[in-house]
């Protein structure tokens, strides 16, 4: 027996997911912007950044691209199993995108100061907010298999919420070495694109499903 296919009307599961490359395209887009130089843009005498500002900002941006890109995969592979949608599942879906919007912000504040706290804290506290409303909405709609199939097997369920749920340990831990060293802080945020472009657990069983 597979879930119903009725979703709230007008309000379907590919509307839905239109929606979020639309966002996904113009916050990854909103990123590049944050390259821009002062001294491009203001009036006056400004005094050029020097190499390791440069540096750091492009490293940062390059990281938060990563990530958002993580994201979008991690949200494409998740709606995958959704047949249908509700209200609910529609607005957990909404706050995620509304915590992807304030990424180029977060990531504004710390390319021009990575190696202070502050900027640190508030960038995995940003991650963190996407991180726990996408295993929401997973957590949500496979919950007694709500919106999804019912033959759906408990093993993805199980290896998919835990692999999201490695995210928000990482940013955890990332904000609390911020407290010990703001370098080994930024690093911690360093290994989170890695980890997941890496093929893990939930891989090897598609392989397994699909030689089978």
């Amino acid at each position: 027996m597979s879930a119903r296919n009725e979703s709230v009307v007008g309000l379907g599961k590919t509307r839905v997911e239109s929606l979020t490359d639309g966002i996904f395209s113009a916050v990854m887009t909103v990123l590049g912007l944050n390259l821009t130089l002062p001294y491009i843009t203001a009036t006056g005498n400004v005094p050029l950044p020097n190499l390791n500002e440069i540096g750091a900002s492009i490293l940062i941006y390059m990281l938060s691209f990563f990530i958002l890109a993580v994201f979008w995969v991690g949200h494409h592979i998740v709606f995958h199993y959704f047949r249908r949608t509700d209200r609910t599942l529609i607005w957990l879906n909404n706050l995620f995108l509304l915590s992807i919007g304030l990424v180029p912000l977060s990531t504004a504040l710390l390319g021009r100061h990575f190696s202070e706290q502050a900027p640190l804290i508030a960038y995995g506290l940003n991650l963190l907010a996407v991180q726990f409303l996408l295993y929401a909405s997973f957590w949500y709609a496979t919950l007694h298999h709500h919106l999804v199939d019912a033959e759906l097997d408990p093993i993805i369920v199980q290896s998919a919420r835990r692999r999201i749920l490695l995210g928000p340990c990482l940013s955890i831990a990332a904000i609390l070495l911020s407290f010990i060293d703001p370098l080994i802080s930024l690093g911690t945020y360093l290994v989170f694109p890695a980890v997941f472009v890496l093929p893990g657990r939930l891989d090897a069983f598609w392989r397994r499903q699909e030689t089978a």
